[in-house]
């Protein structure tokens, strides 16, 4: 006898299922893996969904493409279940590392791959219709070069959120810049055509009422409470005098001195527009019991400031020594000091006002959120806002990031996470090819069966 109907229908829609949930397996872990190696996920060390998101329409387009044989309940099915999965791994890879889940970059992720996936299939099973082959190669390339020339940028606005600075609410403090580092300008100096001010200098602008001066002088200074030195010119004995009786007097100095200046080498040695290669303020360090020296780490050094774990890249900064009368050191690129009514921080590094360290593209863009590799401007504006007595939001809205390593534990965590990640894609995949195995099989017993009945109804029709 035949199987009954009832047993047979099961093991179908299981098989049917096969392929969706195999292909959704590899698409996940496909993204996962991008994100990770390609995307450098641990070395951007941001703790979002970002990096994965930015291979998700180009993964979509070729699932499509793959998926364009099928059914359509098959292809919404592995569409639905791709999306699922990948969201569900990436998540289990944050909260392994211990990063507050972005829940809302989860869901505009699976939203924009909706509706990815949505032009890539409409477009790919129309140009089925008209030739199988050349219709589905013509429409990939069609869909490949709409991304490149900007058709991903709708994808981008809905996945990435609001990336633009905020308004600042309220009136912005008054902030003095005094500074022979090309911020301004950009090192092209005034007179380049493609001369444009920095990121850095654009941020500050949007977080004080930024004036610069050329000189410390009791008319420059007059009605100011706070100012931001960084690696300026040779200041005159009397510039000095000056700014020290300011900071007593009770203004607040943030101040960036570094003893290995590697930003803006492309002057000349002795031009206008080079910035000092050391520091020149060490008569007024000194007079503050505070000496600077060079730090042994010549390259880039990662580290978290403040309760907010900003993340803050520095390069070649140097170390103090406080002789503990006004200064102390709280840590080793770090000094604060109380001189008379003001007070004074004092970082051993200028080259982290440089775009390079902390935006991911030279563009206009670069400063924004979703491309910033370091909150080295905010961390300044952060400073300053201490020293003034300011509790407020910055403009630029915050990126949650990685723990840097430097323990085992960390290290540990690091290694462990992906493989949690895995583990639903894993699942995934031995419940397709599970399936699969299933399936065979019960075509084989099937088979088995059907040569067993019709043998024995021919040894019924051949025997007298």
């Amino acid at each position: 006898m035949l199987p009954p109907a009832s047993r047979l229908l099961p093991r179908r829609r299981a098989s049917a299922a096969a392929a969706p949930l195999i292909g959704a397996a590899l698409f996940a872990g496909v993204e996962l893996g991008c994100g990770l190696l390609p995307g450098g996920f641990f070395e951007r060390a941001r703790g979002e969904f970002v990096l994965f998101l930015a291979f998700r329409p180009w993964l979509l387009i070729a699932a499509a493409v793959l998926a364009a044989a099928w059914p359509l309940r098959s292809r919404v099915g592995f569409y639905a279940l791709a999306l699922l999965l990948a969201a569900a791994s990436e998540t289990i890879l944050l909260a392994a590392l211990g990063v507050p889940v972005p829940w809302c970059e989860g869901l505009r992720g699976i939203a924009g791959g909706v509706a990815v996936v949505l032009v890539a299939d409409l477009a790919i099973q129309a140009a089925r219709r008209w030739r199988p082959l050349a219709g589905t190669l013509l429409a990939t390339a069609a869909l490949a070069g709409a991304m490149g020339l900007g058709a991903a940028r709708p994808y981008e606005a809905l996945v990435l959120g609001p990336t633009a600075p905020r308004e600042q609410a309220g009136p912005k403090p008054k902030l003095l810049l005094m500074s022979a580092l090309p911020l301004a300008w950009g090192e092209g100096g005034a007179f380049d055509p493609a001369s444009r001010p920095t990121e850095t200098y654009r941020l500050l602008e949007r977080e004080f009422d930024l004036r610069p001066i050329d000189a410390i002088e009791p008319a420059s200074l007059a009605g100011a409470r706070l100012m931001l030195v960084a690696q300026p010119r040779l200041l005159a004995p009397e510039e000095l005098v000056a700014l020290d009786d300011w900071v007593r007097d009770g203004g607040k100095a943030l101040i960036l001195t570094d003893p290995q200046l590697v930003w803006a080498r492309n002057w000349p040695p002795g031009h206008v527009l080079r910035p000092p290669a050391t520091g020149l303020l060490g008569p007024l360090l000194a007079y503050w019991g505070l000496s600077l020296e060079p730090f042994e780490r010549a390259d880039l050094l990662e580290v978290e400031i403040g309760q907010s774990r900003r993340r803050l890249v520095l390069q070649a900064p140097g170390t103090f020594q406080a002789d503990g009368r006004n200064c102390r050191s709280h840590r080793f690129y770090l000094a604060r000091c109380r001189i008379g009514r003001g007070e004074a921080i004092v970082l051993a590094d200028a080259d982290l006002l440089a775009d390079r360290l902390w935006t991911g593209a030279a563009s206009p863009r670069g400063g924004e959120r979703h491309l910033r590799t370091a909150d080295n401007p905010l961390i300044v504006a952060d400073l300053l806002d201490g020293l003034a007595g300011l509790r407020r939001d910055r403009a630029d809205r915050p990126v949650a990031w990685l723990t840097i390593p430097g323990t085992h534990a960390v290290e540990a965590t690091r290694r462990r996470a992906p493989w949690f990640a895995a583990l639903p894609i894993l699942f995934a995949l031995a419940s397709g090819l599970g399936m699969l195995y299933a399936r065979r099989r019960s075509s084989t017993n099937l088979s088995t069966t059907l040569s067993t009945v019709n043998s024995t109804r021919t040894n019924d029709f051949e025997s007298p």
